[in-house]
């Protein structure tokens, strides 16, 4: 915290108190009362000193993108657990919803200080990015598409058609590069309009969330195909600038896991 604006602010008024002290013995030194005008003095020094101190033990605050939709489920879910976890750590969290591309931008430049849920190897491109190594949830990504003829054995087995995914799917980049086609869209909805309107064979997302979509939207003629591509772990990436924080958070992590916190608030939404 930088005391420094606070002490002039103290320094400032002290002057000025002092100046109007001065002034009333000045023009009334009959009537001047130094042990009064030393309680006043003391009085606003107290004041200032109480002022700092509860600037000074403010509650930190920490903050973290997610590209997930903050209406779904499985968000509402992982919003609580980490909530929980920060409040454990007497650190207020606040949650920001972007683009899933932005916001590992944001979090990897420090405009925000961590970005949530993502699956393992984030830091090889996201250099100042780093892994809380313990497992917040899991996703299993599956292929969406209206042909439910094709037969899923991986990701190999979609690079004969035209796949769509959101953009800053790190897995979908890698592996899916030499599809027959690719488009990348900015969000899951429009992944299945896309689809919808046979602007793709086959769309890539999690299943749970993926159903989520499918549902709001009214669509029944897209089906999740199984099995599912793969299932991945998910985590909490921290700027390296946090870094310091992530034992505490892996500890906090797996006591809520082992007390019960974590099943029950996944209960509470999922």
């Amino acid at each position: 915290m930088n005391l420094l604006p606070i002490l002039f602010s103290i320094q400032k008024v002290l002057w000025i108190s002092g100046e109007i002290i001065l002034e009333k013995w000045v023009y009334d030194s009959r009537e001047f009362n130094f042990k009064n005008a030393g309680c006043q003095l003391f009085n606003i020094f107290i004041l200032l000193v109480l002022f700092l101190s509860s600037s000074a033990i403010a509650q930190p605050t920490i903050t973290l993108t997610t590209a997930d939709n903050q209406a779904h489920s499985r968000s509402m879910a992982m919003n609580a657990v980490l909530t929980e976890c920060f409040k454990r750590m007497k650190i207020e969290l606040i949650i920001i919803s972007m683009p899933s591309k932005r916001a590992l931008l944001n979090a990897n430049n420090g405009t925000e200080d961590g970005n949530f849920v993502r699956t393992d190897g984030i830091s090889k491109v996201y250099t100042n990015l780093v892994k809380v190594p313990e497992k917040l949830t899991e996703n299993h990504i599956v292929a969406f598409s209206k042909n439910t003829d094709i037969k899923i054995n991986g990701w190999k087995s979609l690079l004969n058609y035209h796949v769509v995914y959101v953009n800053g799917w790190r897995n979908c980049e890698r592996e899916l590069k030499d599809a027959k086609g690719e488009t990348i869209v900015k969000n899951e909805e429009l992944l299945f309009i896309l689809l919808e309107k046979d602007r793709a064979d086959v769309g890539v997302f999690g299943y749970s969330t993926g159903m989520e979509v499918l549902k709001t939207q009214k669509n029944t003629d897209i089906k999740a195909l199984s099995p599912p591509i793969v299932v991945s772990d998910l985590f909490l990436y921290i700027h390296k600038t946090h870094a310091a924080l992530i034992p505490e958070i892996v500890r906090n992590v797996k006591v809520m896991k082992s007390d019960g916190t974590y099943e029950r608030l996944l209960a509470d939404v999922l």
